[in-house]
């Protein structure tokens, strides 16, 4: 039985995992804090349905090295983390590219109500509905995409 990740992981920067912080109280040299470690950390692993033999079985079999489906996390997070720094290195963190040269409607949409007021106010409320629909994800239509763009263009926006 492998421990569960509820009480191996660790929780944030300031804290570790619920039976890491446990494990590190057993440093101290108060040996009454030492027989209320050993307790706590039977505490922790009953919760989880585990024991004494469970923590070493699984000390034993991690060595350190990390699951299949914690390595394959790890390089998609990565593989992502480095497409975006290649696109954003290849057209800039402005530019309205992505990885296919199209130019993504959220971005050209955030861009018109960035710079509304440089619009007629006529425009105004067409440029605020698209960029509400970045929340939701909602594609404008075929006309609406048209709209958009020309108004981008009319800014000076460039699509290169």
């Amino acid at each position: 039985m492998s421990l569960p990740p509820e009480i191996t992981t660790r929780r944030d920067d300031r804290h570790g995992s619920r039976l890491g912080d446990v494990i590190r109280r057993l440093s101290s040299s108060d040996d009454g804090e030492l027989i209320a470690t050993v307790y706590a950390m039977r505490r922790v692993l009953d919760s989880v349905g585990a024991d004494i033999h469970t923590l070493a079985e699984h000390l034993e079999k991690s060595n350190g090295s990390l699951s299949k489906a914690e390595m394959q996390k790890l390089y998609d997070a990565g593989y992502t983390a480095g497409v975006e720094a290649a696109e954003n290195k290849h057209h800039g963190v402005h530019d309205f590219h992505s990885a296919d040269g199209k130019p993504p409607w959220e971005a050209v949409a955030l861009f018109l109500q960035h710079n509304k007021s440089r619009l007629d106010a006529k425009h105004h409320e067409f440029v605020d509905d698209m960029a509400s629909r970045t929340v939701w994800g909602r594609e404008p239509t075929i006309k609406q995409h048209q709209y958009m763009h020309s108004l981008f263009y009319k800014l000076g926006g460039k699509l290169t």
